[in-house]
């Protein structure tokens, strides 16, 4: 890459080395702003686990917490050409397995390429497959611009000339939903920045996970220029968020913001969906929370569970470090620690001593309902005594008369 460009007078210009995204996830990133932002989705970039050997795909934690159940079912993949397959979602590792290969094979998905993934329904994706090597004039184009975005307009243009094109594999996307995309092509010239390169190779599975969402620059705001919730807003890749949020929410989100004096969301990957982001920011709500209120007495599970989603929104961006950190200390205090035991036994023999002193309430009442029992019972037999005894008299001097 060069590392200046010529100016008009034959001087040079120093200058930043500009980061390039592979052309398949510039179309691929194309294309999803097409498609809008009505359904949650994400995009994938293939690497050999997904299209050979174990053909296991992961799916990001994140948005399996959100949107997919949290046991083990089928879900429904439609291609573009709208056949379908079922494929086995495993919810402890969250990815997909049975039935996988059968998608792989029938859309003869190679390493590299590119999936758009749309969850259109309950458990039901749309995917539109985006080749690495079904490359289109507008991606040819595309690709150029971006590698020539720090040279000459002039020479740009004559560097998107020729493209060649050599198809092997059925067609990606119909380029029919990137027509609007084809017009702005040639008005990207000197305006393009540099982009995050997506690597297609890279084994961790996060790494490859991009998400449909606003593709805008983030907000020059600081947050220490922020004085009261009232000035307080979540902007997400230049998207403001508020109203996905409930403003009781955002109000202790701000809090834990002021806590640390700084934007927890503002280290988010970029394109992440709108509504992930806001699922995210709610949850870590949730867990600060649910940290507050937890006692001795909380079970192990809950404790594992809090660390488990803090742990992937720190993978995607958010800053929750701070609440993690609490969370093992306070994990530690209650488990871990050698005043643990006695505490344990502590609320535990309050509790049975509850439960005992509830038994003996409930015994005591029983006895209650018995005495009052037997008195309703002597004042009914002192009431039919006298009947009774005439009435046996009756009887016996019936049986003793005379034949």
């Amino acid at each position: 890459m060069c590392n200046g460009d010529a100016t008009n007078d034959g001087s040079s210009i120093a200058v930043t080395p500009v980061q390039v995204k592979s052309p398949t996830m510039i179309r691929a990133e194309e294309v999803q702003s097409s498609l809008g932002n009505e359904h949650p989705g994400f995009l994938k970039t293939l690497v050999r686990s997904h299209v050979a050997s174990c053909f296991w795909m992961g799916l990001p934690v994140p948005f399996c917490k959100l949107f997919l159940p949290n046991k083990d079912t089928t879900v429904t993949i439609e291609d573009e050409n709208g056949e379908e397959f079922g494929v086995k979602y495993i919810a402890n590792k969250t990815g997909l397995s049975a039935g996988w290969r059968k998608f792989v094979s029938g859309n003869k998905l190679l390493e590299g390429d590119v999936l758009i993934f749309q969850l259109v329904g309950p458990c039901r994706f749309k995917v539109y497959v985006i080749r690495a090597n079904d490359l289109t004039e507008v991606d040819g184009a595309l690709s150029l611009l971006i590698l020539d975005s720090q040279t000459k307009q002039n020479d740009a243009a004559e560097g998107t000339a020729d493209v060649k094109i050599k198809k092997r594999r059925p067609k990606s996307l119909p380029l029919t939903v990137v027509q609007k995309k084809k017009q702005k092509a040639g008005q990207l010239g000197l305006q393009l920045g540099p982009l995050e390169e997506q690597s297609g190779n890279d084994s961790d599975e996060v790494a490859s996970e991009v998400f449909e969402g606003s593709k805008c620059s983030g907000s020059s705001i600081h947050f220490k220029d922020i004085k009261s919730f009232e000035e307080f807003h979540i902007v997400v890749n230049g998207v403001c968020i508020d109203s996905e949020i409930p403003e009781h929410v955002r109000q202790k989100y701000y809090e834990l913001c002021r806590s640390k004096n700084a934007f927890l969301h503002e280290g988010l990957l970029p394109g992440l969906h709108c509504k992930l982001a806001a699922g995210m920011i709610f949850e870590a709500v949730n867990t600060a929370d649910a940290i507050r209120s937890c006692k001795l007495t909380t079970p192990r599970e809950d404790f594992e569970v809090w660390e488990k989603s803090l742990r992937s929104f720190e993978l995607l961006g958010l800053n929750v470090g701070f609440l993690g950190a609490r969370l093992c200390r306070v994990l530690k205090l209650a488990f871990d620690s050698e005043g643990a035991v006695d505490a344990k036994k502590y609320w535990e023999a309050k509790t049975e001593r509850a439960r005992t002193e509830e038994g003996i309430r409930d015994l005591e009442v029983k006895l209650v309902e018995l005495k009052e029992a037997s008195a309703k019972f002597d004042a009914e037999i002192e009431s039919l005594k006298s009947k009774a005894e005439s009435y046996e008299l009756m009887f016996q001097e019936e049986v003793n008369a005379p034949w």
